[in-house]
């Protein structure tokens, strides 16, 4: 469940801060770099979230085939 979770606030966090990045990049204003900051850290945040979930999840299989394997030989 948590592997779920932490996708969905990955895939979210991608979304905003690539709004973000294009709200400060093509839109004008006082605050741009402000946007530019937060929606790279908002990417950087989704992209790391991504990628321990997947490689919790890769990692899990792994152990589990091994296991399974393991406890057919007996």
């Amino acid at each position: 469940m948590l592997d779920n979770l932490g996708l969905a606030i990955g895939s979210i966090c991608l979304v905003l801060g690539a709004l973000l990045l294009y709200d400060g990049l093509f839109m004008p204003e006082t605050t741009q770099s402000l946007n530019v900051i937060g929606g790279a850290v908002l990417i950087t945040f989704g992209a790391m979230a991504i990628g321990l979930v997947l490689r919790n999840k890769l990692e899990w299989r792994r152990n589990y085939k091994k296991y399974r394997t393991n406890s057919d030989d007996r």
